[in-house]
C-alpha cells in the first residue's frame, strides 16, 4: 500500500506541476498582450500630440481632430468595469488575449459587492471559462465566424 500511495503522490505532483506551469504560461502571454497594447498605444499617443501641435493655429481643424479622436475612443473602449477589482483583471486581460487571436467578444458583466463564493474562486472559475471557449474557438477555423460571447450578472429566482 505504500508504494502505491507513493506512486500515487508523485503523479499528483507531476500533474500540478504540470498546471501550474501552464497556468505560468498562459499568465506570460496574458502579460506580454498587455505590454504590446500599452506600447502600440504610447505610439499613437505620441501621433496625436504632433499632429496637435500641427493643428493647433487652425481652431476648426482641431476641433474635427479631437471629436474624431473622442468618437474613436468612445468605440475602442472594451473595458469591463465590474466593481470587483480582481475579476475586472482577469476579464481584461482574458479578453484582451482573445481579440488578439482573431475572436469576437461580446462581454457585459456586473458583479454585487458581496458574494457568496470568494473572489480568487470566481476569478479561477471565470478565468477557466475563458482560456476554455478560447481554445474551443481556436481548433474552429479562422475563416468561420469565432465568438464568445460573456455574460456575468445575479440571477432573480422567483418561487412559485
Amino acid at each position: 500500500m505504500k508504494l502505491f500511495d507513493f506512486l500515487f503522490g508523485k503523479a499528483m505532483e507531476r500533474r500540478m506541476a504540470a498546471y501550474q506551469n501552464d497556468l505560468i504560461r498562459k499568465h506570460c502571454s496574458e502579460v506580454e498582450n498587455m505590454y504590446r497594447q500599452v506600447r502600440g498605444w504610447r505610439h499613437d499617443y505620441h501621433n496625436h500630440i504632433q499632429t496637435m501641435l500641427a493643428l493647433v493655429d487652425k481652431p476648426e481643424q482641431m476641433r474635427a481632430y479631437l471629436l474624431t479622436l473622442n468618437e474613436d475612443l468612445t468605440t475602442v473602449d472594451t473595458v469591463i468595469k465590474t466593481g470587483n477589482v480582481m475579476l475586472d483583471a482577469v476579464l481584461n486581460s482574458k479578453l484582451s488575449l482573445i481579440k488578439t487571436k482573431n475572436i469576437a467578444v461580446n462581454a457585459k458583466a456586473v458583479v454585487p459587492e458581496k458574494l457568496s463564493i470568494s473572489d480568487v474562486d470566481l476569478c479561477v472559475i471565470i478565468g477557466n471559462l475563458l482560456d476554455n471557449a478560447m481554445e474551443a474557438c481556436e481548433r474552429q477555423e479562422e475563416t468561420s465566424e469565432r465568438f464568445i460571447r460573456v455574460f456575468i450578472g445575479v440571477h432573480q429566482f422567483t418561487t412559485f
